[in-house]
């Protein structure tokens, strides 16, 4: 059952992987392939190698030149500010891929993302650490219910300290998470979405 459950999981890995399609590779409409992978901000010669490697098992060589036509013009469906902020609230790092005249709007954009999305990593830190201490504390009483005491009054004493530390940690942590989300959302209404 494990090694089933293993190859499954295998495949679905590798079928991931796959940049394209065999009937993509088959019909071979590279404008629109190039169009799609520039949209969304795939590297240009990663991207390409891949559906190069993916077209072979079918004896298909891909037209690089209409593909990185449609690259081009899908491109800048991507290097726009609220992508720039969407690819940064996910954690993705920039890949400079936007032309100059693009750019600049995209990457103001990518660091806003960067910086709400490590302030929501702070704020589930905290509140990590602080659940940790709880469960902590849980086992603790647990024991001096059954009669233990082998320093584990001081534990929990320091345990409740450092809860409350963290709990005025997580407040100043939640409201510099607020005032991103005001800046994210007023970046939004910039630029029109």
């Amino acid at each position: 059952m494990k090694a089933r459950v293993l190859t499954v999981a295998a495949m679905v890995v590798l079928a991931s992987c796959a940049s394209i399609s065999r009937e993509e590779c088959l019909q071979g409409d590279w404008h629109a392939i190039g169009l799609r992978d520039g949209a969304a901000g795939e590297r240009p010669d990663m991207q390409f190698e891949r559906h190069q490697r993916q077209c072979a098992k079918v004896d298909v060589t891909p037209d690089r030149t209409e593909w990185q036509h449609g690259y081009d013009q899908g491109l800048p469906r991507f290097c726009t500010p609220l992508s720039g902020l969407e690819q940064g609230q996910r954690g993705r790092i920039n890949r400079n891929l936007c032309p100059a005249e693009l750019a600049a709007g995209f990457d103001e954009g990518h660091a806003l993302g960067l910086r709400e999305h490590a302030q929501r990593a702070r704020v589930q830190n905290v509140l990590n650490e602080i659940s940790s201490l709880q469960d902590r504390n849980s086992a603790v009483l647990a024991g001096l219910a059954a009669g233990e005491d082998t320093g584990q009054r001081a534990e929990l004493r320091n345990n409740q300290s450092e809860i409350l530390h963290l709990r005025l940690e997580l407040g100043l942590e939640r409201a510099a998470l607020r005032r991103l989300e005001r800046e994210v959302a007023e970046f939004r209404a910039r630029a029109g979405g």
